[in-house]
């Protein structure tokens, strides 16, 4: 446990709009799936210390979490509080926010053929074809399309194509009106944030 108490000594608070809440980062120094599993939620118990300064609440070290139908996890003891949370190889990430969220991490992606034809829609398909950088756009598609599902609850078992989205520079577009979006590039990681509307 060593090494996920190190990586916590290097919680970077990333700066997003406001509205989208609170977005922490911290290294995981193995590849092992528990690991970057444990230091995720090492990493929610700072945020949320962190989180309750800022918003002059108080929680307790000691949280209970329990598990929504599709196996979101949220707060038991505090309802109006949301979070959720997203590692990769060398990433852990937590966002904690008024709204219901996802979060999804990734380093950037080779093309799957066989993950586009399956959850990209035809717009979206068009949309890498005629990119200059095609695996870039895959990993911001589909970390966008992950932070949608999570954040209602539903996982990678929604059906995917469901969920379409049109980026024009910063613009992020689309089609479920009732949820909003936001990007973070961090070098060759993209964070994709998403909040539902109350």
């Amino acid at each position: 446990m060593n090494h996920i108490y190190n990586n916590m000594q290097e919680i970077n608070i990333i700066k997003i709009p406001e509205e989208f809440g609170l977005l922490v980062t911290c290294p995981v120094a193995e590849k092992n799936y528990h690991i970057q599993h444990e230091t995720a939620h090492c990493l929610l118990k700072h945020s949320l210390q962190h989180y309750a300064k800022q918003n002059h609440i108080i929680i307790p070290e000691k949280i209970n979490l329990i598990y929504q139908e599709y196996g979101k996890p949220s707060l038991q003891d505090y309802p109006d509080i949301k979070f959720n949370l997203s590692h990769c190889d060398s990433l852990a990430v937590c966002l904690i926010s008024y709204y219901e969220c996802g979060v999804d991490v990734e380093a950037k992606r080779l093309i799957r053929a066989n993950i586009v034809k399956k959850i990209f829609t035809t717009e979206e398909q068009n949309l890498l074809a005629h990119s200059e950088n095609p695996d870039w756009l895959f990993t911001k598609i589909w970390t966008l399309k992950e932070s949608y599902v999570k954040a209602i609850g539903r996982g990678i078992g929604f059906p995917m194509q469901k969920v379409s989205f049109l980026l024009q520079e910063e613009n992020i577009i689309c089609n479920q009106k009732q949820a909003k979006f936001y990007q973070v590039l961090l070098e060759k990681y993209v964070i994709s944030i998403c909040i539902l509307d109350k």
